[in-house]
């Protein structure tokens, strides 16, 4: 992929479909081979990019040698999904330069942005500025990012979405966390997007295409899946989602 491209295409690609993003975090996935068999199961027809990165810490040079891998498997870009200042790569094609809005420590709003900066300008990362709200409080991004939680009030998250968009952020990414038992609703989806003119991903507790469509159709214009992919048929149920997903135009909404 080119470098500065990456938020552009699916930007253009987001008019005509949803996308779909599956987060890969290397901390599940040391063995290659794992990773091997997983990506190979993988549809790269209804994949728009990859995601890499995750709450839980992991190595540089495991963070590299992932995106290295996926990069020799599949033709997508590859956007990190940053946890800290040591999740950047020079590997990648952009990243999602993310403040955790509702994080209470100013380490998450913008110490580790500040700390970031000059490494991503000496890789020539191309930056995705992104508003990362965390909804529920029973995950570990919930736990490690110290972020507030928000009660599952569409008004109330709506808020985060309306202060996303006049900070200039290009995406909102509405994050119910990894396995959590109180996904997002779409209720919760429909009124950020109407406040919101961007990117708006949501992620977290998608295992189901009903559950796809349904956020979707809210107004989601991409969907970020990973916990299910690291589970047993999970890549098969993956597929099932993102096919789904191409059936919905973005002017059905």
């Amino acid at each position: 992929m080119s470098k500065g491209s990456v938020y552009l295409l699916l930007l253009e690609k987001s008019k005509s479909k949803k996308l779909c993003l599956p987060l890969i975090d290397p901390v599940n996935f040391m063995d290659l081979s794992k990773l091997d068999t997983t990506i190979s199961s993988l549809d790269v027809r209804f994949i728009d990019a990859f995601l890499v990165g995750g709450s839980t810490l992991a190595a540089q040079e495991d963070i590299d040698r992932v995106i290295e891998f996926i990069k020799g498997k599949i033709d997508r870009p590859l956007i990190i999904f940053p946890n800290n200042v040591g999740s950047i790569s020079k590997k990648a094609d952009a990243i999602l330069f993310m403040m955790l809005m509702n994080s209470s420590l100013t380490y998450y709003l913008v110490e580790a942005q500040v700390l970031a900066s000059p490494l991503i300008e000496r890789y020539r990362l191309e930056t995705i500025p992104t508003g990362y709200v965390v909804i529920n409080a029973d995950s570990a991004v919930s736990f490690i990012g110290h972020a507030r939680p928000i009660p599952p009030i569409p008004e109330l998250v709506s808020l985060y979405v309306i202060a996303a968009k006049h900070y200039g952020f290009k995406v909102v990414y509405l994050e119910g966390g990894s396995g959590t038992s109180s996904p997002i609703t779409p209720e919760i989806v429909k009124e950020s997007k109407k406040w919101f003119p961007g990117l708006l991903f949501v992620g977290g507790g998608i295992t189901s295409a009903e559950r796809a469509q349904e956020l979707a159709l809210a107004g989601a214009d991409g969907l970020i899946i990973g916990n299910l992919i690291e589970k047993k048929n999970g890549p098969e149920r993956f597929n099932e989602i993102c096919k789904e997903l191409a059936k919905i135009k973005s002017q059905d909404v």
